[in-house]
Formats: structure tokens, sequence, C-alpha cells
């Protein structure tokens, strides 16, 4: 790879680790500075049909690009960072970005404009999965503490700053974007062999993540599809100026997620960031009742459902995020699954709506059910998240060595006076397995492991699996 300096800015370098995350919350910002932001298009209305269509098939050709990334990490392993390929896409980017900002001048046809909308949209798919492996390699941890102040702070100045600029200057910041991010990220890929990449579990191993890494896919493709219907269907009459309004839930989005960070980092730090997420889908519920009940609920309902789907995006990333970096899965794998649901479920959601407004027969008819019908699936996913919420969080959270737990489940063994089988159940418990699993392990019945679990609780003086987790994690409690 060509040789390249520390970038300094003043005395701070640009490649400092707290800034690893800069990269991701240019590849976002962009996006919502060109989308978001009304004054990056000089020429044309940001709800001009142009536009609308433009964005579209930005957010399918987004989803669609980092479903193939995945399918090419499963078949080739980790993904090569070439400085050629990531600063060619990022002039390509540019260049797109300045094209899908011409919409509007009479002599650009309408089919350019949609060639360059795809060109942005799979070529911000790619900085995305790329910068996603980069961060694997570096060893990422992906606490909220540093993705969200960073996310947060870069958010609130880019698309603030960008929001307060003239037309030809916000067009012009927009479309440098994924420039300096592509720069950026051939700047950290040449460090990339300071640290070796994290060690992927063995197969059987990392499927046991397979179904929690799913449910929390489909929840937030459910999510972010339901907070886009709900932002497409509110009538440009909730608003006196309806463009403004599409920043402003941006802005919000931020805001929310550096009070959370501030919160992780000095009220509740015990506590998983990713207990949130239940919450998350009670806002797009409360946003869906808002928008139902009364014309006056619609206005707050859009800016909760921008602001929300933010939020998803950015708690999404880190929880893969989590879950490359405990070997789950790679980082390519995990980056494009996390991009691929977001933006499809966003495409997905203001597409239902735009074509209810193509039907005004049936516009009347069909919002209110499909909100119903939306709710119940909301409901449904809540339910199926606290079910498994300890599972989901069990996953994030750093390992014991396997001596060190083996150990202590053998003192505890002998403490309790459990037996030879009990002692083979808690190991297996401890390492993760779910009951079903320890019984395919041990070649046992469920219903005779499971009764060998009630034994360990009633032995312990415990009640559920969450504690005896707890309670085998409480010697690693001082290691940070």
């Amino acid at each position: 790879m060509m040789a390249m300096g520390p970038l300094r800015v003043g005395t701070t370098s640009l490649y400092d680790p707290r800034l690893k995350y800069v990269g991701l919350s240019l590849v976002l910002t962009w996006h919502y500075c060109l989308w978001f932001v009304p004054s990056a298009f000089p020429w044309a209305r940001l709800l001009d049909t142009r536009v609308t269509y433009s964005w579209l098939l930005a957010l399918f050709s987004f989803g669609v690009t980092c479903a193939v990334q995945v399918f090419r990490s499963a078949s080739s392993g980790h993904l090569q960072l070439t400085p050629g390929n990531i600063v060619t896409t990022g002039v390509v980017s540019s260049a797109a970005t300045i094209l899908v900002e011409c919409a509007g001048i009479s002599w650009i046809p309408f089919w350019a404009t949609l060639a360059s909308a795809l060109v942005v949209g799979v070529s911000g798919a790619m900085l995305w999965v790329w910068w996603g492996e980069c961060l694997y390699q570096q060893n990422a941890h992906f606490s909220l503490r540093h993705v969200g102040v960073v996310h947060g702070l870069v958010m609130l100045g880019g698309v603030g700053t960008v929001s307060l600029l003239n037309p030809w200057a916000a067009a012009s910041v927009t479309a440098l974007i994924p420039l300096i991010c592509s720069l950026l990220l051939n700047g950290w890929a040449h460090r990339l062999p300071a640290a070796p990449p994290p060690r992927k579990l063995p197969s059987e191993t990392a499927s046991q993540g397979n179904r929690a890494r799913l449910t929390v896919l489909a929840i937030s493709f459910l999510g972010s599809f339901v907070c886009y219907y709900t932002v497409a269907i509110v009538p440009w009459s909730a608003f006196d100026d309806i463009s403004p309004a599409y920043e402003q839930g941006v802005l919000l989005g931020a805001t929310l997620l550096l009070v959370l960070a501030l919160l992780q980092q000095y009220v509740w730090p015990a506590n998983s960031e990713f207990r949130i997420y239940p919450w998350l889908l009670w806002f797009v519920i409360v946003a869906c009742l808002l928008c139902l009940a009364d014309q006056r609920g619609q206005a707050p309902a859009f800016l909760v459902a921008v602001a929300v789907t933010s939020l998803f995006e950015i708690f999404l990333t880190m929880y893969t995020g989590v879950l490359a970096w405990r070997g789950y899965t790679t980082g390519a794998s995990a980056f494009g699954l996390s991009g691929a649901a977001i933006r499809l479920g966003i495409a997905g959601g203001d597409a239902t709506a735009i074509a209810y407004e193509h039907l005004p027969r049936w516009h009347d008819v069909l919002v209110a059910p499909t909100f119903a019908v939306m709710v119940a699936g909301l409901v449904g996913a809540l339910m199926t998240l606290v079910r498994q919420e300890y599972v989901i969080e069990e996953l994030t959270r750093k390992p014991q060595t396997l001596s060190e737990r083996d150990v202590l489940v053998m003192q505890i063994a002998e403490e309790f006076k459990l037996s030879t089988r009990e002692r083979e159940v808690m190991m297996l418990l401890g390492h993760g397995y779910t009951a079903s699993a320890a019984a395919e392990k041990l070649v046992l019945s469920p219903h005779t492991v499971n009764t060998h679990i009630q034994h360990i609780y009633a032995k312990l003086g415990i009640h559920k699996r969450s504690q005896l987790i707890a309670y085998l994690d409480k010697p690693m409690d001082h290691h940070p």
C-alpha cells in the first residue's frame, strides 16, 4: 500500500484511536446531508419527484450492495482494502453526488439523475462495508461511550453546518464528504498491520449467536420500515414547511445519542447499552399512535420516527460490530447485514407510503389498517426481544478465558455438592449453551437437562439463568 503519514489537525492526530469511528459517522453524515438538507439541492425542492425516486434508488442499491458484500466476504474471508479502490470510490462518490444535486436543471435528463443516485448508493455501501472491515481488523470494541459521542458530534457538526450554508456551499461541502471519508479510510487501512484482526470462533460456537443476531437485524428492519412509512405518510399540511423537518429529525437523533452516551458514561456504566433497544420499539409504537390519534400528533410523530431510525442505525451497527469483535462473524458480514437491514427497511416503508399516495381511492382506506398491522408487528417484536434479551445481551459481554471459568465452575461444584452431571450442565450454561444445545452436547433429553438445571438453581439458591451467569462473572468484575 502507498505510504501515508499521519494527518494532523493542530496537535490531534486523525489516527488517534478515539477517532477511529469518525469514518462511519462521515458515511452517515454524507447520506443525511445529501437527502435531508434542503439546501443540498440548489435547483430542486427536497421533495421533488426526481429527488424522491433518486433517494429510493440510492437506498435500494445501498442495501443490495451491502448484501452482496456479505456473500463476498463469506466466500473469500476478509476483504482486501487497497488504496486504489478506496480513493477511486471516494472520487466517484463525490462526482455522483454533484450530479444528483443537479436534479432540476432542465438539460440534465431524469435517467442521468437516477444513474447518479445508483452510483451514490453502491459507492456508499462500499465505503460503509470497507470501514466496517477496517475497524474489525483494528479490533474496535464499539462501546456507546465512544461511538455515541463521536457520531453525535460529527452528525451535529456536519448536518448542522450544511443546513446553515447557502445552496452552492451546502452542495459543495456535501459532495466533499465522501472524498474526505475515503482519504481517511485509506490512511486507516495503511495502519492495519498495527493490530491483528480478531480470530473468528469455530462454526459450531459462532452459530449459537446467529439466532440472536438475526432477531436484532429483523427488529431493526421492521423498526426502520415502520418509521419511514410514518415519515412518508404524514401529510405536508402538518408542517408550515416540511423540508426543514427532515434535518430537524436527524439533529434530534444525534442529540439523543449524545445524551445516551453521557448517561452510559456517568449514570449507568454497569448496564448494557443494548437494553435501550426495547425503548426504541416503544418510541416507534408511540409515533404510530400519535400519527393515528390526531392531526396535531403528526408533526411530533414525524420527528420521532426520523430520530429513532438514526438511533436504530447506530445501535445495530454497534451490536453487529461487537459480535464481530467477539468472533461471531467478520467485519464485512457484520456491517453488510446492518447496512442492508436499515436501508432496505427505510426504502420499503417509504415506498409503501408513496404507493398509497398513488392510489387516491384507496389511500384513506389503507393507511389506518396498515398502521394497525405494523403496531401489532412491533408489539410481537417487542415481546420477542424481551424474551431473548438475556441471550442478545450476553453475546456482547467480554468473555472470560476458558480456564478461569472452568476453575470457577469446579470450585462451585465442590462447594455446593453438585453431581458430575450437574457440573457438566453448569459448565455448558456458563459458556453460553442453551438448555437444548446442552442436551444435544451431552446426548441427553431436554427434560433431563432442565431437571439438572433446576437442581443447580436450588443448590445455589438462585432462580434463573441470568443470576447464574452473573454469579459466574463476578470474579471478572475487576477487569477493564
